[in-house]
């Protein structure tokens, strides 16, 4: 066995952090999904919080792999330099980290909707607060009842 080049050791530490990240980061967007079922504002900023480290550190392992191989060179480019037993070994790894970044989207879409869905059903109810908040029952600008200034208002009948 030949002893693993210095392209194929950075490839292949940059694939393995790349799927620690990720693993990372599917963990906490199902956190986040759970806490949006829960309806945990703590939780989901703890969450989000997590998700927005995880993507700076996505960024700083990509930065760094486009300063070491360039902008444009991909995995597979790459791996096609390498040995055939290293090619095999970062194909694979390549393959694991294609399928945790499916999962992550796949996931992100599910808490969009779900995150959707809650501020739909929020705002419906601000506006039931708002309609019976309303005295006058006058529409606003956005066609639907809107909570004002409250207005006194009164009809002199002694003239």
């Amino acid at each position: 066995m030949t002893r693993p080049s210095e392209t194929d050791i950075q490839v292949r530490r940059m694939l393995e952090e790349l799927i620690a990240l990720h693993e990372q980061m599917l963990e906490a967007v199902r956190d986040h999904r759970g806490a949006l079922a829960r309806a945990d504002r703590k939780a989901i900023a703890s969450a989000t919080s997590r998700q927005n480290q995880l993507i700076e550190k996505i960024r700083r392992v990509d930065a760094v792999r486009r300063e070491a191989f360039g902008q444009t060179l991909t995995v597979s480019e790459i791996a096609a330099t390498l040995p055939a037993e290293s090619r095999r070994v970062v194909l694979e790894l390549a393959g694991r980290l294609r399928e945790l970044i499916e999962q992550v989207r796949d996931e992100q879409a599910v808490v969009a909707l779900a995150s959707r869905s809650l501020m739909g059903h929020m705002e419906g109810l601000l506006r039931q607060v708002a309609a019976r908040l309303n005295h006058a029952g006058t529409y606003g600008r956005l066609g639907c009842v809107e909570a004002g200034a409250q207005i006194v208002t009164g009809i002199d009948l002694t003239r």
